[in-house]
């Protein structure tokens, strides 16, 4: 594969999935999209997820090299775990970004997925996610299924938080008695209400795709969320990370069950204005370690579905995976900014101009990037 300025090759996305934790927004405003977005924690291997076809990475990740691919392109292909969001794909609502990140090269977690949250160029130098940052900007509080509400999603706007609780659920008498008794408190009995509703919605799942199932609904209600966050971790596969099957292909399994759930649980209306996408902290190593895993890596693959995609497409400008090529010697190199791809996303599915992107949401970016995927 030849290297070429945001080549945009008729393929395939995917999506990566994370622990079960989903956050929902809420807007009066009917006509702007839904954005959801589908954090991985761990670092997702996006050349596992969508896998460039070179008799190189054949010999070099030989363990982790999947053989039994969706086919894609001539220069892509699919993890065989992913056949509901190629689905999405055989429909143009899907697609996805290969050779990006948020331009960290440190290779610790908890600084990466700082970085990936609040969406600088260093950690720990902002307060707000820059979700919660879009969110603010177009003035949409926030309902967390969530302890606590994650950094991305956090801003000045209000929040509230819900976890599905596996207590006892609560008699009706009980609800009232909690009314009653915080009626005359200045603080309590504002959150009165949305206690009381929080606990009488008992469940005994926490697993990511029944969270989305249950997003998808509230979304679709009138009024409902605009935006949503389903977290899962486990991407971190430094042994026995397997190829069609083992641990990467059972979180990459689990992305698909999340778009599959969320796709088939929400309103037509709702799934023709929504973009499902995928944010993690990095990517994996090229080169398999003696543990038949890989290790921390650079780039990574942004996935995204959803009716607001009109084009299916890959849209990279792709690096190479020769030595020379190679970030470190050991990575896929990154070429795009992920803050780019993740500010044309908001710019379209929010109408917020790129200027306020620039300046507010993701500063000192750059924000040139349309990804074409949008008819």
């Amino acid at each position: 594969m030849k290297r070429r300025a945001f080549i945009k090759f008729s393929t395939l996305a995917v999506t990566a999935c994370t622990m079960g934790h989903s956050l929902s927004s809420f807007a009066e405003n009917t006509h702007i999209g839904n954005v959801v977005v589908i954090l991985c924690r761990g670092g997702l291997d996006g050349v596992s997820a969508v896998q460039p076809k070179t008799q190189r990475l054949k010999e070099i990740r030989e363990d982790c090299y999947i053989n039994s691919t969706l086919k894609l392109t001539q220069e892509f292909d699919l993890h065989p775990k992913l056949s509901n969001f190629k689905s999405h794909w055989d429909k143009n609502n899907a697609a996805t970004v290969h050779a990006t990140g948020f331009s960290y090269s440190g290779r610790s977690h908890f600084d990466g997925q700082n970085i990936m949250e609040v969406g600088s160029y260093k950690p720990y130098t902002m307060s707000t996610g820059w979700l919660g940052r879009a969110m603010e900007l177009k003035n949409l509080s926030s309902l967390a299924l969530n302890l606590p509400t994650p950094i991305i999603a956090k801003s000045l706007a209000p929040n509230s938080n819900f976890y599905p609780s596996k207590l006892i659920t609560p008699q009706y008498e009980d609800a009232l008695a909690i009314k009653k008794l915080w009626a005359s408190d200045p603080v309590l009995s504002g959150y009165t209400s949305d206690t009381t509703t929080s606990a009488m919605n008992r469940s005994s799942s926490r697993k990511a795709s029944r969270l989305a199932e249950k997003m998808a609904r509230e979304m679709s209600l009138d009024g409902g969320p605009k935006v949503g966050f389903i977290e899962y971790s486990g991407f971190d596969t430094h042994s026995q990370q397997g190829s069609e099957n083992g641990h990467q292909a059972q979180y990459i399994a689990e992305v698909d069950q999340i778009i599959k759930a969320f796709s088939q649980n929400s309103s037509e209306e709702v799934w023709a204005k929504t973009l499902m996408v995928t944010v993690t902290e990095f990517g994996r190593t090229i080169y398999q370690n003696g543990s038949r895993g890989t290790d921390h890596g650079n780039a990574s693959a942004i996935l995204m579905a959803g009716g607001l995609i009109k084009q299916r497409q890959v849209v990279t400008d792709w690096p190479g995976l020769e030595d020379k090529d190679l970030f470190e010697g050991r990575d896929l190199r990154q070429t795009i900014d992920a803050r780019d791809v993740y500010g044309d996303i908001l710019h379209h599915a929010f109408d917020i101009s790129k200027a306020q992107i620039r300046d507010v949401i993701f500063p000192g970016s750059k924000q040139n990037l349309d990804l074409g995927i949008w008819g």
